[in-house]
């Protein structure tokens, strides 16, 4: 499971639109990676969804081998 201040910092829930780290889910999908690895097989950003400063895909395969396309957005993460 998600570090709850990891899900609120991933998903935007601190941050105002002058905030200057505003748009970077590139990065926080980066973290977000790190932080969930050691309950997964295997997770990566998607190489074929292009990501974007406000949207990423994370492609994940679980420990049972059942593979995963998860949206991360500003409002939080939605398997795909």
């Amino acid at each position: 499971m998600l570090n709850p201040s990891l899900l609120r910092m991933a998903t935007g829930m601190n941050r105002t639109e002058s905030d200057p780290e505003c748009g970077t889910m590139p990065i926080e999908a980066e973290e977000a990676i790190k932080e969930i690895l050691y309950a997964v097989a295997f997770a990566e950003l998607s190489s074929k969804l292009t990501p974007s400063d406000e949207l990423v895909y994370i492609n994940l395969q679980t420990k049972e081998g059942q593979s995963f396309c998860v949206e991360l957005c500003l409002q939080g993460f939605r398997v795909s």
